[in-house]
């Protein structure tokens, strides 16, 4: 009689197990059937719209002016006035103090 309680111990840790065990092979299942459904249903979406280009639209050849990060060669500089000074180079060396 002294083995009755370890065998039910034993029978009692299999039970719970095997009902672990259950429990996730049906939330994988009920994953997979998840998963399935939104496919069918991405499936039956038509393609999303893609905006047409307006004629006030930048061309692809200059990318960077398309993301708005430097002015397209079409426009004016909107600061005219910053230009390099041309009399730069011509300016003669600091004297040297000794």
């Amino acid at each position: 009689m002294a083995e009755t309680p370890r065998r039910q111990e034993g029978l009692q840790r299999v039970q719970i197990g095997l009902t672990g065990l259950a429990g996730v092979v049906l939330l994988v299942g009920l994953a997979n059937i998840v998963i399935d459904k939104a496919r069918i249903d991405d499936a039956t979406l038509p393609p999303p719209v893609v905006p047409t280009l307006t004629q006030n639209a930048v061309s692809a050849k200059d990318p960077l002016a398309e993301l708005g990060v430097q002015p397209s060669a079409e426009q004016a500089p909107i600061v005219p006035d910053l230009q390099p000074d041309p009399n730069i180079r011509n300016r003669e060396p600091a004297q040297q103090q000794r």
